[in-house]
């Protein structure tokens, strides 16, 4: 078989998500995704772990760019700013994909193993997050909690603006939920 060793991970993507969506993500074997791209199983194997891994391939580049977003933010800055401006810069880096992480969605919520790996991915993005906010000098346990916090936003957010095709866009969905979080906060300490 020819080999195309720039692209190949893409390729696999490509194919993979190709053939999830003919077949289903069970009724897909990396044999059949490696064959659509054009390349061998082994091929396939030094870019993916297995075939789950090809569903989130994108946390490779997504999660270091949110915690630099994090770390490089100006100055001291206000937990609710921070918050703002790295879920929003993760959000302007997300949003041209849209079409992609729809159909991406899509094929995880078939199947609960998936949705499995995509609880993990998410802790590890957190724990991730916690350790840049300790490190731009929060308390730790404050840390958890605003990472626990923005998590719950983004992916309230996201999964709003993936089943919504005519709305705003991810950053706006953030921009708005920030201070209805801070309402709900408020209503509940009420209490």
């Amino acid at each position: 078989m020819p080999r195309w060793p720039e692209d190949s991970r893409s390729r696999l993507v490509d194919a993979a998500m190709s053939l999830f969506g003919e077949h289903g993500y069970s009724g897909t074997t990396v044999d059949e995704i490696a064959a659509r791209a054009g390349v061998t199983a082994r091929t396939f194997f030094r870019h993916f772990a297995d075939k789950e891994e090809v569903l989130f391939a994108d946390d490779d580049t997504l999660l270091p760019g949110l915690l630099a977003s994090i770390a490089a933010a100006p100055g001291p800055i206000a937990a609710d700013a921070l918050m703002l401006h790295a879920l929003t810069t993760l959000a302007d880096v997300m949003q041209p994909q849209r079409p992609a992480l729809v159909a991406r969605q899509r094929i995880i919520d078939t199947d609960v193993s998936l949705t499995g790996r995509e609880l993990a991915k998410q802790a590890r993005w957190q724990q991730g997050v916690t350790a840049t906010l300790i490190d731009r000098g929060f308390d730790p346990d404050e840390a958890e909690i605003l990472s626990a916090i923005g998590f719950a936003i983004f992916v309230r957010a996201l999964h709003a603006w993936l089943a919504d095709d005519d709305g705003p866009d991810l950053a706006d969905r953030i921009r708005d939920a920030l201070p209805r979080a801070r309402t709900v906060l408020d209503a509940v300490s009420a209490r």
